[in-house]
């Protein structure tokens, strides 16, 4: 809606700001998620399901699944950015033609992943697929002039990945330091790990960007 409005008023410069304010928080927010994603799926696969009748097998072939879709994160998120920017001005016919390559794209990866990686294989290509959905949009975008990004994203791009760095440091450390698996008994104090290690992360997440000077309320509010 704020994107239409924009248009409406025909100010092509707040446009390109609304676009780049939902990329940046979409970095800010999505691309530790997708860290975590990686370096830290057994412990949330094992905290939320491994219960009664899913056993460890089951925790490790899930967690195949959730490092595949975990690839692609930032492209899934990124998508529901970048394609409005096409929809708020009645073009919806350039998002659906690189949808439609892009789901030939993902059957010629499934070809290629999934003998090797099994249902692995499926979760990967989806988020490889997403990527370039992503990157294909935002080409789109940039090539059209309808969005130019604003001043500071080298500044902000630094500051999100030494945080990340440090967030994505801690979980590896905490994802070997305890075996989730084997605290199946234990739900509770287990429950209590994963809820003191993703705190930390948060913490140590945002208080590197703050103690870097990012200034977090600009992404309150447009």
């Amino acid at each position: 809606p704020q994107l239409s409005a924009a248009l409406g008023r025909d100010d092509a410069a707040d446009y390109s700001a609304l676009l780049d304010w939902g990329l940046r928080l979409t970095v800010l927010l999505a691309l530790p998620c997708a860290v975590a994603l990686l370096v830290f799926p057994t412990a949330l696969v094992a905290v939320l399901y491994q219960h009664g009748a899913f056993t460890p097998n089951d925790v490790t072939q899930t967690v195949r699944a959730l490092m595949g879709y975990g690839v692609g994160l930032m492209g899934l998120v990124c998508i529901k950015i970048l394609a409005p920017g096409f929809y708020a001005r009645q073009d919806i016919r350039t998002p659906v033609k690189i949808a439609v390559v892009v789901l030939i794209l993902t059957q010629c990866m499934n070809a290629v992943f999934v003998p090797y990686l099994g249902h692995a294989g499926l979760a990967l290509s989806i988020g490889l697929a997403a990527l370039v959905n992503a990157a294909w949009l935002f080409v789109g975008l940039r090539r059209r002039g309808i969005y130019v990004p604003a001043p500071g994203w080298a500044g902000f791009a630094w500051r999100v990945a030494l945080a990340t760095l440090l967030l994505g440091a801690l979980l590896g450390w905490a994802a070997h330091a305890i075996d989730w698996v084997a605290l199946s008994a234990y739900r509770w104090r287990r429950a209590g790990w994963l809820a003191a290690c993703l705190g930390a992360a948060a913490a140590l997440y945002f208080g590197t960007l703050l103690a870097c000077g990012m200034k977090l309320r600009q992404f309150v509010k447009p």
